[in-house]
């Protein structure tokens, strides 16, 4: 039996990102990231709304406030890493700009 030699050829293809307006936006004021292993990162977003506690007595206060996750991320090594410098860049570019406006 022979095998057919299939002719393949190379095309690039751009890759866009595609509308985000669906997408919801979440406000977290927590994050927790964590490693499993050596393949992957696992970013975890959450709220915490801290409780009425005005007049309340030292034993009405609660023993534990809860962080509620809002979102989890997994990412490759690779791209944790892309992240880092992408968050570095523009958060040096916010601070670059906020100088400016003062």
């Amino acid at each position: 039996m022979t095998e057919k030699k299939e002719n393949i050829q190379e095309k690039a293809v751009r890759i866009v990102w595609d509308s985000d307006t669906n997408l919801p936006a979440l406000y977290a004021n927590h994050l927790s990231v964590s490693h499993a292993g050596g393949t992957e990162f696992h970013i975890i977003f959450g709220h915490l709304s801290p409780p009425l506690t005005m007049g309340l007595g030292e034993d009405e206060l609660p023993d534990v406030v809860k962080i509620k996750p809002v979102a989890k991320i997994v990412v490759s090594p690779k791209v944790m890493k892309a992240f880092l410098t992408v968050l570095n860049d523009n958060f040096k570019n916010f601070e670059d700009l906020s100088k400016k406006a003062e």
